[in-house]
């Protein structure tokens, strides 16, 4: 945690000087974000392939970013997801030169060894507070992914299960098993 003297927004954080650190805005207070680790990482670069080769088939556009792309989702609060999608329509209207604005219509989180299953919850319900319509939350060590879907729906998939991507993504099919494997060294 950064000491800090009073709240910061969304644009306090965008104009500040680049320190070389890694920061996302919690209820107004900077919070240093360490990088994933190798396993995370490897997995959150594996299911963007995933998500784009699917966009490139289906010839759809849209925008996947990674773990460096950071989302608006409100003024006093951001979130950098492992893995973001945004539709077509959305992506046209982002500003290039800012954060997303608003949440990606899936924002995938991979979870860390130093994360709370509590805490990967609250994250899922920020990011559809924020306008997300879908949250994976991908457990390596578990091997399974949580989905979050508006309304408070949430499946927990286990290796042998199939996740969809909704309306978001529609006809996306990928078996979970397929997913940590290939990621695996």
């Amino acid at each position: 945690m950064v000491a800090q003297d009073r709240l910061y927004t969304a644009r306090d954080l965008a104009e500040m000087p680049d320190d070389g650190k890694i920061y996302e805005l919690h209820n107004g207070v900077l919070v240093e974000v360490a990088g994933s680790k190798y396993r995370q990482t490897r997995l959150a670069a594996w299911i963007i392939i995933l998500i784009g080769n699917f966009l490139l088939d289906r010839k759809l556009g849209g925008a996947v970013t990674g773990a460096d792309g950071a989302a608006e989702l409100n003024e006093y609060n951001t979130r950098i997801p492992d893995v973001g999608y945004i539709t077509a329509e959305r992506a046209q209207n982002q500003p290039e030169d800012s954060y997303l604005q608003g949440a990606p219509d899936l924002a995938v989180e991979v979870v860390s060894p130093s994360n709370t299953d509590l805490e990967m919850q609250q994250r899922a319900g920020e990011y559809l507070s924020a306008g997300a319509r879908l949250v994976w939350i991908v457990n390596p060590i578990k091997q399974t992914i949580d989905v979050y879907r508006p309304g408070g729906s949430r499946t927990v998939l286990g290796r042998d299960g199939v996740l969809d991507g909704g309306d978001v993504l529609p006809g996306l099919a990928l078996n979970v098993q397929q997913i940590f494997a290939g990621s695996a060294k």
